[in-house]
């Protein structure tokens, strides 16, 4: 069976695949003249992968039990 820290581990491998498609989008919506739908359909999914990437953190504190340090 496979413990808290391995899964939590994936978790975070998978969040850091969000962070990179992120950083992929942005590079689309910095390009000029793009049409509007795409603009905006990018935009969505940016959203969506943010979604994905709260969800993906919550997961790997919980099951780590780690806390994220407060600035």
């Amino acid at each position: 069976m496979m413990n808290n820290y391995a899964l939590a581990s994936i978790v975070a491998m998978n969040n850091k695949g969000e962070q990179e498609a992120i950083e992929g989008y942005m590079q689309i919506l910095a390009m000029p003249g793009l049409p509007q739908k795409l603009y905006d359909d990018i935009r969505e999914i940016i959203s969506d992968e943010m979604n994905h990437t709260e969800k993906l953190n919550h997961w790997a504190t919980m099951l780590s039990g780690i806390m994220p340090a407060k600035t």
